[in-house]
């Protein structure tokens, strides 16, 4: 969506070493002065005219001297233009050539008075501005036109003597100079001569000229003026310099000692999800009261159309792409390398999605859906990563991924400075594993809050504007059930993504100044931080920090179990994610009156989700109306047809194919999927609700429709299986919310039916339900139907009152999208110990613990039967438990999936935890079968507990006795279906 205008002040205070910082700006562009210009290229005098027959000429700006003759003339030297080699430019006429391109803008040091109390300004900043006008489809509700945004590379580097000042210097922050836009042909002439700066203008006249004549190469003709280019960006400067949007700015002194502020710190919270993200900025003001109000939603710039914002939960895809900011070439002409320098090489949220569908398919892997699934999967890529996008041509694509990033990582994509000296080397390609693009998709998350928390208008909306901001903390989420080892590894890739974004913003910084790198801090899960946003919202907001009289009320006595005579509170809560469905029941009680202990009783988490039932929603209600209006349109087998396309890869299919079948799925199938899956939320399933038809593309995203060549793409796989006129857009769906109901209870019903068993055997006083798709109507219904608790005591969180306090409230301050209580929570947790009035909990004592405690094989169901169990125990003490180093020996005769379940029940479904496979598999029918593989847990105690789902091979033999140890390999994989989820293949099952 549109960013959000804010109505600066005449100076604007700038944070140096913050990153780029951007400023948005609107104008309707007919209420804005007249703006013409006259300009004359005269020839120089004496100058040798080329072979082409073109002769050097100078760039005289006109004014008229004879209104009644209309003589006009250059007022620097008085000459007078010939009529017939005068030509004029209009406003639009100078803004049309450069929309929608970056360019450099003379936004110079103001240096001192001249005697009429005129500025006078600096030769510079040269390169530190930059520009890009956007004309908007259609005028907003304020009658904008256009909308402006301006850039600034707050970088400082020192002055050097004979050398082009070309960005702002550590003096100029000490000194707190102030800059100005200068317009003026006088006072910018200097700047309009700078070579990097006519090749700059030059290219982009010409990609403008190309644009208009795009079947053809441009010709002399096309041409008549040689310095057009030049007049028509002071065309373009004359017509925002009347505008009157851009203010003067001034760096702020956080160098000097007398000047030096102490920073304000900022916790940035983080629940990155399987499918979508969301993040909260809060900030800490020193000897100041914690206020929450002072916390705000991380919003995401899109970097290829920075008009543009996402301040709600975003997709957690992520595209490998380049950030442009204009013509680095020309850039780099100036004396400055490293100008515009955005340290992250991928993008995320909505304009990873939109890179994703505009991608040709034939360039390689360019993204995942979601890094977090793939955290298991440390092995390099085949092939390597590519940029996505095509070249300036419109025809080549993008390089592979390559760059500064490539010397602080490995070949897997590991961080370098993780590792110890001389264990890694930098990479020469760019094979980096899925587990290490989440560290990528850290990294960009927080270049984007480190460029938030200085932004002028999120500064001047709070306190202290002019003090500056650094990040302290990056809290993040879990999913209560996630495997230790998988912990470990998120851990160590979020320490990797801080240290990845300061050595690259290191690149970029001339004058090395860094802020301290921020501590990382995951400790808590997604389920658990529902449960701080309720009793938070409970105990401040509706008992007015009465802990006795909400415990009074909604808890009971549990003595015989250990908690007192003191009404104790047990809460479960369930988590519906889009790759997760877990569980976490705790039991509070209170200290003093006036703090909240908790206890962590069972916690439980299964990959069964909201992404699958999207999946199921597709492949039950919009596929079969595809393929009956295939059948309608004259193909004999529909169902072949569609089981060719999406029931997975075929060798003779090609790499474009699988791409455009991806596409299919990611623009086609999904968006309409979810539209359905909305529709059933709004009107759920009741008697009133009949079913209705509606049009396919009466299901899409508006806003982002799928794109004619992958329409083109379907449409021609119909004619080749005899479909005529057949059209994607017109298939008629029918929006049966009953079917979408019962779609729903068979993908996650029996589930729910698991968790509420667990729930009643707990005697929960209060169940809680968040995550996105716990707003479908029959999460709630299963939970009555099943009633763990009583039904007054089951509280949806989507829709739940919290006030005002809350980030992500709506207008009537309750919650609108349940996924962000995590996030929400998680800030809380940072704050539940002595920072919050009126509320204390002692949260440093919840902890992740292992849920595994029946370790076996896997079936192809997702179950492990008692015969396939090898270790159990069922009373592992997370506080004080010893153990391990137990082994046990398997027959292997074909690769398996070993996982764990917490219960000792067969149907309780299992996590997939590692993959035992044959390292060649080739030489498996050589071999003398069955193998007898022994392995090993290693040695627990309350030091190592994490330990507890660790396992090694010690001794491979074949039935002969022989030693075989590496012919088998063990390696971490949580995601049964290794070559990618569906959201990233495009496979889906066909009826």
């Amino acid at each position: 969506m549109l960013k959000r205008l804010t109505t600066f002040r005449r100076l604007v205070s700038l944070v140096p070493s913050s990153g780029l910082q951007f400023l948005d700006f609107g104008f309707d562009v007919d209420a804005l002065p007249k703006v013409t210009r006259a300009f004359w290229e005269e020839p120089v005098a004496g100058a040798a005219v080329s072979p082409q027959g073109d002769q050097q000429v100078v760039l005289r700006s006109l004014v008229l001297a004879d209104e009644a003759t209309g003589r006009m003339i250059d007022p620097k030297t008085g000459a007078a233009a010939p009529p017939e080699e005068i030509y004029e430019l209009n406003g639009r006429k100078g803004l049309e050539a450069f929309l929608g391109r970056w360019v450099p803008l003379p936004y110079l040091k103001v240096k001192a008075k001249d005697g009429d109390g005129r500025d006078i300004y600096d030769q510079g900043p040269g390169n530190w501005a930059r520009l890009r006008v956007v004309e908007l489809p259609e005028r907003d509700r304020d009658g904008i036109s256009h909308r402006v945004t301006l850039a600034f590379d707050t970088a400082l580097g020192n002055r050097l003597p004979g050398r082009p000042y070309v960005m702002p210097s550590p003096s100029d922050a000490v000194e707190q100079q102030e800059f100005a836009l200068v317009a003026d042909d006088d006072k910018n002439a200097w700047f309009m001569e700078e070579a990097w700066v006519d090749q700059w203008l030059d290219e982009a006249f010409r990609e403008f000229k190309q644009a208009q004549r795009p079947n053809r190469p441009l010709r002399d003709e096309d041409f008549p003026h040689a310095c057009e280019h030049w007049a028509r960006y002071l065309t373009f400067l004359a017509l925002v310099d009347a505008a009157e949007i851009l203010p003067r700015v001034r760096l702020i002194d956080t160098l000097s000692e007398a000047g030096r502020h102490v920073p304000v710190e900022v916790d940035l919270v983080l629940d990155i999800g399987n499918s979508r993200t969301c993040g909260i900025l809060m900030e800490n003001h020193a000897d100041e009261r914690m206020d929450l109000n002072d916390s705000y939603v991380l919003e995401l710039r899109d970097l290829a159309h920075p008009e543009q914002s996402y301040g709600k939960p975003f997709e957690s895809r992520v595209e490998f792409a380049r950030a442009g900011f204009g013509k680095d070439a020309a850039s780099r002409r100036s004396g400055r390398a490293n100008a515009f320098w955005w340290p992250s090489p991928v993008r995320i949220g909505p304009e990873a999605m939109r890179l994703a569908g505009d991608a040709l398919g034939n360039e390689g892997t360019t993204g995942l859906s979601s890094p977090k699934r793939y955290l298991w999967d440390t092995r390099p890529l085949a092939q390597g990563w590519r940029f996505n996008g095509v070249g300036p041509d419109g025809v080549t694509t993008e390089p592979p991924v390559a760059g500064p990033i490539m010397g602080l990582l490995t070949e897997e994509g590991e961080v370098l400075r993780q590792l110890p000296p001389g264990r890694g080397n930098p990479a020469v390609r760019a094979r980096f594993s899925r587990s290490s693009v989440y560290s990528l998709l850290l990294a960009e998350i927080l270049c984007q809050a480190i460029s938030m928390i200085n932004a002028p208008e999120i500064r001047m909306a709070r306190r202290h504007g002019d003090v500056p901001r650094r990040l302290r903390r990056i809290v993040l989420t879990m999913p209560p059930a996630m495997p230790v080892a998988e912990q470990r590894l998120m851990r160590r890739r979020a320490e990797g993504a801080v240290k990845l974004v300061w050595d690259l913003m290191a690149m970029g910084a001339a004058d090395g100044r860094l802020p301290p790198e921020p501590v990382i801090v995951l400790n808590l899960d997604e389920a658990s931080g529902t449960q701080l946003v309720y009793l938070y919202t409970e105990i401040t907001q509706k008992f007015r920090g009465d802990y006795g009289a909400f415990f009074e009320l909604k808890g009971r006595v549990r003595d015989r179990e250990g908690y007192g005579a003191d009404p104790a509170l047990r809460i479960a809560s369930i988590d519906i994610g889009g790759g997760t469905t877990d569980l976490i029941v705790t039991t509070y009680t209170i200290e003093g009156q006036r703090a909240i202990n908790p206890t962590q009783n069972f916690r439980e988490g299964f990959k069964l989700a909201g992404d699958d039932i999207l999946a199921a929603v597709i492949e039950r209600h919009i596929l079969p109306a595809i393929a009956g209006a295939l059948s309608g349109a004259g193909v004999g087998d529909p169902a072949a047809m569609l089981k060719k396309l999406f029931s997975g890869n075929r060798g003779s299919e090609t790499e474009l194919e699988r791409h455009l079948r991806r596409q299919f799925v990611t623009q086609v199938l999904e968006p309409a999927g979810l539209s359905l899956l909305h529709q059933y939320e709004q009107g759920g399933a009741g008697p009133q609700a009949g079913a209705e038809i509606r049009r396919l593309d009466q299901l899409w995203d508006k806003g982002l429709p799928p794109s004619a060549r992958v329409l083109r793409f379907f449409a021609k796989e119909a004619e080749d299986h005899g479909a005529r006129g057949f059209e994607t857009a017109a298939v008629a769906v029918t929006v049966d919310l009953a079917g979408i109901e019962a779609t729903v209870l068979g993908v996650i019903g029996q589930t729910l039916a698991d968790l509420a068993e667990v729930i009643h055997a707990y005697d929960c006083d209060i169940l809680l339900l968040s995550g996105r798709p716990s707003r479908l109507p029959a999460i709630m219904k299963v939970m009555l139907a099943k009633l763990p608790v009583m039904p007054d005591r089951v509280v949806p969180m989507h829709q739940y009152a919290v006030g005002t306090w809350y980030p992500f409230r709506d207008v009537n301050a309750r919650i609108e999208d349940p996924k962000t209580a995590a996030a929400v929570g998680a800030m809380l947790c940072g704050l539940a110990e002595g920072h919050l009035e009126a509320f204390l909990m002692r949260t440093s004592k919840l902890s992740m613990k292992s849920t595994a405690r029946f370790f076996g094989e896997m079936e192809i169901s997702g179950q492990i039967r008692r015969r396939n169990v090898f270790l159990a125990d069922p009373t592992l003490d997370a506080k004080t438990g010893e153990g391990g180093g137990e082994s046990f020996v398997l027959n292997f005769y074909a690769p398996i999936f070993i996982g764990f379940r917490q219960l000792d029940l067969e149907r309780w479904p299992a996590t997939p935890l590692y993959y035992l496979e044959f390292t060649n598999p080739s030489a498996a029918a050589g071999l003398a079968l069955p193998l007898r593989v022994t392995l090993e847990r290693a040695e627990v105690d309350a030091e190592h507990l994490e330990r507890w789902e660790e396992f090694k091979i010690t001794e491979v033999e074949d039935a002969e006795g022989n030693s075989r140890r590496s012919l088998v390999s063990l390696r971490l994989q949580t995601l049964k279906a290794a070559q990618g989820y569906w959201r990233d293949t495009g496979v889906l099952s066909v009826m």
